[in-house]
């Protein structure tokens, strides 16, 4: 009986014999991602504007993972975003699941926003999620089933810590997007979830903060301490697992407690 149990609690956790789509792959929370399904038996077409990063995650992972491919492209461009898909589908025939972690962080205050800038935010961390989801589920719709996570923050269930007002605005709509995407989805076999990843030590975060800042952060969290993006993946694996079946419509917190205070 307990080796049953065992067996089951194994292949609930599993991604064996699946397939999907990760962007924002050559770094921080998206290669943690890349390690952690790949460890889980995923197959992952990797996507990131960094090739270098790309290449250097690949070599990481493909000691867990044989079916991996890599698209050095943008992920807000939607003719480069729909050839993505169809490569996906040629080179693994399904896609099981897309995580969208792909994003930029921007740190201005307010009032010093150019328009420009909130373009450029609205672009990459709104719109490219958008279009990804829209030609991911499209294929979905037509077999049935899928998972959707959109990686959000933190700032889509309050304020940003680390970035601008434009950084909380595109967080809530990420929010928004996916709450919606799993009311019209669901009835198709299709479940979205939002991850809200709290203060995280990524490149992107240490590359724009001042040490000093970060550890003013760190003091605010309950825990009393960043989270590693290894820890934020693990979550991540979960979500996209059977294991969370009956979740969607749903935001998954890991923030260390600091949405209490």
């Amino acid at each position: 009986m307990e080796i049953h149990e065992n067996s089951r609690q194994s292949t609930i956790y599993s991604l064996k014999g699946r397939f999907g789509i990760l962007t924002g792959a050559a770094s921080g929370i998206g290669r943690a991602c890349a390690i952690q399904l790949s460890k889980m038996g995923a197959g992952l077409c990797l996507i990131d504007l960094d090739k270098n990063g790309l290449q250097e995650t690949q070599e990481i992972i493909k000691e867990y993972s044989k079916s991996i491919m890599i698209l050095d492209i943008d992920a807000a461009d939607e003719v480069a975003i729909n050839k993505a898909v169809e490569k996906t589908l040629t080179e693994f025939n399904v896609i099981d699941f897309l995580v969208n972690c792909a994003g930029i962080l921007r740190k201005t205050p307010f009032i010093d926003i150019s328009t420009e800038e909130w373009d450029l935010m609205i672009k990459i961390n709104l719109r490219g999620p958008f279009l990804l989801c829209k030609s991911v589920a499209t294929h979905m719709v037509s077999r049935g089933s899928g998972v959707i996570i959109n990686v959000a923050s933190l700032a889509g269930r309050s304020s940003s810590l680390t970035g601008g007002a434009h950084y909380t605005v595109v967080k809530h709509g990420i929010v928004g997007l996916s709450r919606h995407m799993a009311r019209e989805l669901g009835p198709k076999g299709i479940r979205v979830n939002t991850f809200c990843p709290g203060a995280t030590l990524t490149p992107m975060v240490t590359n724009s903060m001042d040490p000093e800042d970060i550890e003013a952060v760190a003091a605010k969290i309950p825990r009393g301490q960043w989270a590693k993006p290894e820890e934020q993946a693990a979550v991540v694996g979960f979500m996209l697992s059977d294991a969370a079946i009956n979740i969607t419509g749903a935001c998954i917190d890991s923030n260390g407690g600091i949405l209490m205070v």
